[in-house]
């Protein structure tokens, strides 16, 4: 006969095997669907890029680190770091994983040549 804390433990592996999670799965009053994260930056400051800088910006957005960036654009990488700095600067971004998300998220815009 099993004891108690096998019945137990089985009852758990079967509830979670259905995928039951234990958390009520209605829907809270005033709440409209999955939160969608805000991006970083501002898309404005996109007009202000240089196209050397957008081409920067694209290729970060693609995770690709500075030397492969320099060697793709024939700069150096002390170029690169300085139109990194000038475009997280004018987008509004603080950091390297930023820029890259901005970059996929705003790729389209960023692709359009400046105005």
């Amino acid at each position: 006969m099993p004891s108690r804390a096998s019945a137990q433990k089985a009852e758990t592996v079967r509830a979670l095997s259905g995928n039951h999670t234990g958390i009520d799965d209605a829907p809270v009053q005033g709440v409209e669907g999955p939160a969608r994260p805000l991006a970083p930056g501002d898309p404005g400051g996109i007009s202000h890029l240089t196209p050397r800088e957008r081409q920067v910006l694209i290729l970060i957005g693609q995770a690709a680190p500075n030397r492969a960036i320099s060697r793709q654009l024939v700069i150096t990488e002390r170029t690169v770091k300085a139109h990194l700095a000038n475009l997280m600067v004018k987008v509004g971004v603080s950091t390297r994983v930023e820029a890259a998300i901005f970059a996929y998220v705003h790729h389209h815009a960023i692709r359009r040549p400046a105005a």
